[in-house]
């Protein structure tokens, strides 16, 4: 019934929930602004601090990168105009291009890029992995970077041009000199091809980018998240609309131009609707991930952990989030199925094909053995995430039947985003929730933040094993392909043996927009709007 009420609305009829807009008509036609809905809320305009993705994505609007990853998953440069690499491989030199200025007039100069790098540094597992690998980061000249290594990184270039996670962006270092990563800056300056109205953006409700006259796009076309990023439009309006049945009938109507997420009982009704267009912006799915606070009993237990390999019911997860296994896919790959290092060594318990009550009868005693005794298991509940809250209450479902004493409390994931940034246990504590990994960036074992096992500075969950990180540091210096592969397997075990987290299938999930919505990029981790033009 609730699927067959949604897509009634759907297909057209009013949805009292929609937020007013100033003027829908207006909106349908005016080629100058593009109105989107982008699953969840910003809470957060810094990057550093949160993995969110919303945050990702608003950070791709204001900020630049100093190398990108095309479509073809190829490095290219961007803020980066030349570069060098020393024949040992240990020195390498970037020089800006010429004519880079933030919003507010200031040139983008090489000590911005040394400032932005260290501060990332502190928080992106990337970063943290090349922090050990740097001997010096020098500020040359006014446009150019020196970068010393103790020992070579192949690695070191890919880490600069990454979308996923915290990618290296270019802020201003007035801005963020004397924050700390772990502090939230309040200040939007960049230098990419929008400027965010910070005195427009209301909290819950809209998130306004206008085009920055000054950004000079690099010459060659747009392809994934480098070439060049041309703002088609004068303004981007982030509108929040919650419910999915009030999204789908204000894209019908023409209210809004892009829907990142449609819900799922929807899709069919929107890809029959005249004017519209129901299509993934990246051809894989995505990888969701289940994250199990080590710090918290019983899960600093690694019997305990290990135990939930037995809850996670994939096929069912999948059912519940997509309605038709044909588009999920179950993998017990933590480097993601398909992917080059993709193996699911070390996860015969999490894609078990025993039955059910075999699974859930061998959880709760391994559960038992690791010394649990009935006390409450929090699972934080994102409704407004249909990947994670679909799957999530098949997991609450799946652990009280097996006898676990389940709290689910359920939340938006703005409010998720902050909680899980608590370590104390008690009431305002948790014990796990679901996340996604993203299409790209759980097959990189070195520089997927959820792959980390660096204790306080590893992902919420704040997983601690010295000998994950060995791995994954010996995966960054290794030259030869195939001994690369046999340390990506041993990551893929290792992962599986302390339970760094736990994938509970892939999905693949379209997005919609208007047909006069033109140039969207296919890109993996985020969702860009440069190159996007709107015919009148």
């Amino acid at each position: 019934m609730k699927a067959m009420f949604r897509t009634a609305l759907a297909a057209g009829v009013l949805a009292l929930a929609a937020p007013p807009l100033a003027d829908p008509a207006s909106a349908q036609s005016d080629p100058k602004v593009l109105r989107a809905v982008i699953s969840g809320e910003l809470r957060s305009i810094d990057p550093v601090w949160t993995t969110a993705v919303q945050t990702r994505y608003h950070s791709f609007m204001v900020y630049d990168t100093l190398f990108g990853l095309d479509a073809e998953q190829r490095i290219k440069p961007q803020m980066v105009d030349t570069w060098t690499e020393s024949p040992d491989h240990l020195t390498y030199t970037f020089t800006l291009r010429d004519g880079l200025r933030f919003s507010d007039g200031a040139p983008v100069t090489a000590e911005d890029v040394v400032v932005s790098w260290n501060r990332w540094a502190e928080r992106d597992g990337a970063g943290q992995i090349i922090a050990g690998f740097l001997a010096g980061l020098d500020v040359v000249d006014a446009r150019t970077v020196r970068v010393r290594l103790k020992e070579p990184m192949g690695q070191l270039l890919y880490a600069l041009a990454k979308p996923m996670a915290m990618p290296m962006f270019v802020m201003p270092a007035r801005v963020q000199r004397g924050v700390s990563g772990s502090e939230q800056i309040k200040d939007p300056t960049g230098s990419g091809p929008f400027i965010m109205k910070r005195d427009e953006w209301v909290a819950g409700s809209k998130v306004v980018y206008v085009r920055n006259p000054g950004y000079v796009p690099r010459a060659e076309p747009a392809s994934g998240i480098a070439g060049g990023k041309r703002a088609l439009v004068e303004r981007v309006e982030w509108i929040n609309i919650p419910d999915p049945a009030t999204q789908a009938a204000a894209l019908q109507r023409g209210e809004v131009d892009f829907v990142e997420q449609p819900s799922l009982d929807l899709v069919a009704s929107l890809k029959r609707a005249p004017g519209l267009v129901v299509e993934p912006l990246w051809p894989t799915g995505t990888e969701g991930t289940l994250r199990v606070n080590h710090l918290n009993p019983p899960f600093d237990n690694p019997l305990a952990r290990r135990a939930l390999h037995n809850f996670i019911l994939q096929p069912d997860m999948i059912m519940a989030v997509l309605g038709d296994p044909a588009l999920g896919q179950v993998c017990g790959a933590l480097l993601v199925c398909g992917s080059p290092n993709g193996s699911e060594y070390g996860a015969e318990l999490l894609v078990s094909k025993d039955p059910t009550e075999t699974r859930l009868k061998r959880g709760m005693e391994m559960l038992r053995a690791a010394g649990y005794n009935g006390e409450k298991i929090i699972i934080l509940d994102p409704q407004d995430q249909p990947i994670q809250h679909g799957a999530t209450q098949v997991l609450a479902d799946a652990m009280r039947k097996a006898g676990v004493n389940v709290d689910m409390q359920t939340m938006d994931w703005a409010t998720l985003v902050t909680r899980r940034t608590n370590k104390a246990p008690g009431a305002n504590g948790w014990h796990i929730f679901l996340t996604t990994g993203g299409p790209l960036g759980p097959a990189n074992p070195a520089f997927h933040i959820q792959m980390s096992g660096g204790c306080d500075k590893a992902f919420f969950g704040w997983p601690c094993d010295p000998e994950m990180e060995r791995l994954r540091a010996a995966w960054v210096r290794e030259t030869d392909p195939v001994k690369a592969r046999w340390l990506a397997e041993s990551i893929q075990l290792r992962g599986m043996q302390i339970t760094v987290y736990l994938p509970f299938g892939q999905y693949l999930l379209p997005a919609a927009w208007r047909d006069n919505v033109q140039g969207l990029l296919r890109v993996p981790e985020t969702v860009v709007f440069w190159n996007v033009a709107k015919k009148s």
